[in-house]
This record gives structure tokens, C-alpha cells and sequence, in this order.
């Protein structure tokens, strides 16, 4: 289904203004938060494909606001996200309060108008996002008026400082080790349920086929990243998980800051009926002190934006938001 964003290619006038806006932006973004980091428009051979958006003069009123939009849209597969979602990179520099939320808006609302014209818009699979430094309070009021919800949170860790030794000491009963391609059925197991968990915040969309598609990558994962999977035991059953991309691994990911070398959490689990004993603290602790002791910078991890249960876990780990993805899905509410 191709729609008015599949073929757009900026024309070089807007293509110079994006630029221009890019390097704006990222010095703001400095002010904003120093660890994130923003590539600039546009794949890695320099094309730029997409619609670029400019405030509309009616909206400012003959003020300047210093904003401007990249829309796309893109298809994919992965159990994570929607097959169909429409993007807007957003480039702000410095303007007034008033003039950068008149621009702003304007932006939004041109981007939504165009996501409106496609005809799966109102399909579940269908998603609408745009992604902001956490910190980036300036944006989030246009987003929530026009009813976008915090859908996930890329969080960060600096591995410059080590954990309390205690924190990496399993309870009494517990083992904890590296996992192999023997624990691939009772992996794939855990990390299903937590697709399924996902699912019940609305912005993960459910897939029937999850399971064909999760156990060839989790069995390449292991393969490829071994020794970069935990698994916890008591009385030799496993209880709980996780599983850590190296940087070679996490190239996809470890654009979003300046520091470097960084890996990926890619998930964490355990046993319900074990959680708030301090399992979930030793597997993320076992986690921090390898990649520390590997020479990595940080670790980056990906948690739903308005759970109960993340939201507090990882901040006592040390992790705090470095980019916040906003999101509708559908991306048009039906009629």
C-alpha cells in the first residue's frame, strides 16, 4: 500500500533547511541532556528520503519558530514494533517558549493530516511515533494534546562506577549462570510471556506467530553473544533471565549516545512468585559488573514507558530515560 510519504524525496531547499535545523538542534540538545546523541537525517550513503515540515505562517503570526519535521514511513516484521509506522524526526533549536509550541504544532498537525491519507491509518498495525530526548520537556505538551502516550523508554546506565559487591550475590538456593543452546526451549518460553506482557499495554501489537519468528533469533543470539546470557536457578530450575547484545551487537542502538562502547539489555525476567527477592537486582548487577569489566561505557536497555513495575526496577539499577518514544497506535482512531 504505497501512500503520499513512500516516494517523497526533500527538495534541496528543504533539504538544506533540515540540515541547518539538525545542527540547531543539536546544540540545543546539549543544553538538554549531554549524553544524547542524534544522527543526522538520512541513510548512511547521504540519501534523504521522506516529507519535510515547516510551521505554516498562519500558525506563527509572523514570529520565527525554529522547527522542522522529517516524515516517513516504513514497514517491518519485528515482534516489537507495528508492521506499518509512520515517523517524525523533529529538529528544534532554540526559539521562544510560545513561538517553538505554535511551530510545533503546526509541524504535528501537517505530519498527522498526511498520516491520515493512508488507507491502513485506522489498522492496529498501524503506528504513529515520534521520539524525543527524555528530558526534552519543550515538545511533550504538543504530543499530549494530541493523544500520544509514552510507549517505551530507551534507558541508560554509565558503567563508570561498580554495584555494591552484595547486590551481585544470589539468595540463598540460588545459581546463577551462563546460559546455553540447551536452555533455548525454556528461554524462548520466558521470552514469549514477556512479548505477551508487553502486549497489555497496548502499544506492542499481539502477533499469533511469535513463537516461529522469537526461536531462530534468540538460538542466533545465544550462539553469536555467548556468555552474554544468565540464567537463575534454585534447586537447579531456572527462575529467571538475562540476556545483554555486546556493542558488535548493538551497533542498531548505540547511535543514541556519545558514549561508546555501549551494549544492549535485551530483556530480563523472573519468576513472579520470586520477585521482590532481590533475584531481578543479581541478574542485572551479574550484567553491569561483565560489560564494566569488558571496558564498556554503558548499557542501554528499551522498558514500557508507563509500567509499574520497570519504571521504578531500573532506576534502582542506575538506569535513567535518554530517549522517550511517543506513540498512537492506530495511528487514526476509527470513525
Amino acid at each position: 500500500m504505497r501512500t503520499v510519504l513512500d516516494d517523497a524525496v526533500p527538495d534541496p531547499d528543504d533539504r538544506a533547511e533540515l540540515v541547518a535545523a539538525h545542527d540547531r538542534h543539536v546544540r540545543r540538545l546539549q543544553q538538554v541532556d549531554g549524553l544524547v546523541r542524534v544522527s543526522a537525517p538520512g541513510g548512511d550513503d547521504g540519501s534523504l528520503a521522506g516529507a519535510v515540515l515547516t510551521p505554516a505562517a498562519a500558525a506563527l503570526a509572523g514570529r520565527d519558530a525554529d522547527v522542522v519535521g522529517l516524515a516517513t514511513v516504513r514497514e517491518s516484521d519485528a515482534l516489537w514494533v507495528s508492521r506499518r509506522t509512520h515517523t517524525l524526526a523533529v529538529r528544534a533549536g532554540a526559539a521562544d517558549g510560545g513561538n517553538l509550541q505554535a511551530g510545533w504544532g503546526s509541524v504535528l498537525d501537517q505530519w498527522l493530516d498526511l498520516v491520515a491519507r493512508d488507507p491502513l491509518a485506522t489498522d492496529p498495525e498501524t503506528s504513529a511515533t515520534v521520539s524525543l530526548a527524555s528530558r526534552d520537556q519543550a515538545l511533550v505538551a504538543g504530543l499530549v494534546r494530541r493523544h500520544f502516550g509514552p510507549a517505551s523508554v530507551l534507558a541508560i546506565r554509565s558503567l563508570e562506577r561498580a554495584d555494591p559487591e552484595a547486590w551481585t550475590r544470589p539468595p540463598e538456593g540460588v545459581r546463577v549462570r551462563t546460559a546455553t543452546l540447551d536452555d533455548l526451549p525454556w528461554l524462548l518460553d520466558r521470552t514469549l510471556a514477556l512479548h505477551r506482557w508487553e502486549t497489555g499495554f497496548g502499544y506492542v501489537p499481539p502477533r499469533p506467530d511469535a513463537r516461529t519468528q522469537l526461536e531462530p533469533e534468540l538460538a542466533e543470539a545465544i550462539g553469536r553473544d555467548e556468555g552474554w546470557t544468565w540464567i537463575a536457578e534454585l534447586d537447579g530450575a531456572p527462575v529467571g533471565l538475562c540476556q545483554v547484545n555486546p556493542p558488535e551487537a548493538a551497533a542498531w542502538v548505540s547511535d543514541a549516545t556519545w558514549l561508546s562502547p555501549v551494549g544492549y539489555l535485551v530483556s530480563a525476567f523472573v519468576d513472579p512468585r520470586l520477585r521482590s527477592a532481590g533475584l531481578g537486582r543479581v541478574l542485572a548487577a551479574t550484567a553491569a559488573a561483565a560489560a564494566r569489566e569488558a571496558g564498556w561505557a554503558a548499557l542501554l536497555l528499551h522498558h514500557a514507558g508507563v509500567s509499574a513495575w520497570s519504571v521504578p526496577f531500573w532506576s534502582s539499577m542506575g538506569y535513567r530515560p535518554l530517549v522517550t518514544t511517543w506513540m498512537r497506535r492506530p495511528a487514526v482512531l476509527p470513525r
